[in-house]
């Protein structure tokens, strides 16, 4: 009888065991974590996409703007994407710049970055354009124009 009543009670202790074990191993990865406020050294890509990049061969003359980064999977900026030459944003190119050619300093009112590269705005010129191809960012404005144009099309045939 004592067997009988043992087994009762551990089979169902044995499967609640087994239920804990099999749903941790389920679970694929660490818990999300948050932050409330920037960790020190850190900052937005808004410090620096839309900023001058200053050349430091050229008595810090603005030579062309940030319009975009290049993040690798890690999280790792890559380069810089600057549109140098035109006016207005017309007849501008895109330069891609290493992260490590970039300079970033802080300015005087110790918030703004100061971005420089030891190149002149003739060099920036000459360089090679950069071309963005083949990405997820070209794949998604494809997609939105498209639909941007159906909805478009369809609010013409509705009116």
């Amino acid at each position: 009888m004592k067997p009988i009543f043992l087994s009762t009670l551990i089979l169902p202790a044995l499967m609640a065991t087994a239920g804990i074990a099999q749903a941790s191993d389920s679970s694929n990865g660490m818990e999300a974590s948050y932050l409330t406020n920037a960790p020190d050294n850190t900052f937005h890509s808004d410090s620096l996409t839309g900023n001058q990049v200053h050349s430091s061969v050229e008595n810090d003359e603005d030579i062309g703007t940030i319009n975009d980064l290049i993040i690798d999977e890690d999280g790792k900026i890559n380069a810089v994407v600057v549109g140098v030459g035109g006016f207005l944003g017309m007849g501008e190119k895109n330069v891609a710049i290493e992260w490590d050619s970039l300079e970033l300093t802080k300015g005087e009112d110790d918030e703004e970055y100061v971005i420089s590269v030891n190149a002149s705005e003739e060099a920036l010129e000459e360089a090679q354009e950069y071309k963005r191809d083949g990405d997820l960012h070209t794949e998604r404005d494809t997609e939105m124009n498209n639909s941007e144009e159906n909805a478009n099309n369809v609010n013409e045939t509705q009116s």
